[in-house]
């Protein structure tokens, strides 16, 4: 899923719960089970932690987070400008906790830490779950359903 999805879920659970460490928890919970859902980037992250990533692989990588991130903050940013919720620590702590999985394995992946590589095994079980047996979906689809799924959540806001 993208930074996007997850931390739109998350915010939604911190409203929702009302409690920091409730939306902190939930929102960690929450990415691995949406992430059991193919969501077409399988073969991208593949092929950006092969041996020898080509530079075109390398920079298509980049550019996908780098929109994803961006993307993600415009979002939270509008959803936080038209709502009638406060933005407080539990909103906070639910966006936290969804996006910090992706934080991890991207630690794991930069330096290798060895005592992260169980999370990185725990993390990949979940998002693979489905796709190993049946394969991913095309990332355009994969996206377009995930801004449906964005924009229904919207109402929860």
């Amino acid at each position: 899923m993208t930074t996007t999805t997850h931390a739109t879920l998350g915010a939604v659970i911190g409203v929702a719960t009302g409690s920091i460490w409730i939306a902190f928890l939930a929102g960690f919970i929450s990415h691995f089970l949406i992430d059991i859902i193919p969501h077409g980037d399988r073969e991208m992250y593949d092929n950006h932690t092969s041996s020898k990533p080509s530079r075109k692989q390398e920079r298509k990588a980049f550019r996908f987070v780098t929109i994803d991130a961006l993307v993600a903050i415009i979002v939270l940013a509008l959803m936080f400008a038209f709502s009638e919720h406060t933005v407080n620590a539990v909103i906070s702590a639910g966006i936290i906790g969804s996006i910090l999985p992706d934080l991890i394995v991207v630690i794991q992946d930069t330096w290798n830490v060895k005592s992260l590589q169980w999370f990185h095994k725990l993390h990949f079980f979940f998002h693979n779950m489905i796709s190993n047996k049946f394969g991913d979906i095309r990332l355009r689809s994969a996206l377009v359903a995930q801004l449906i799924f964005v924009v229904a959540l919207q109402r929860y806001f």
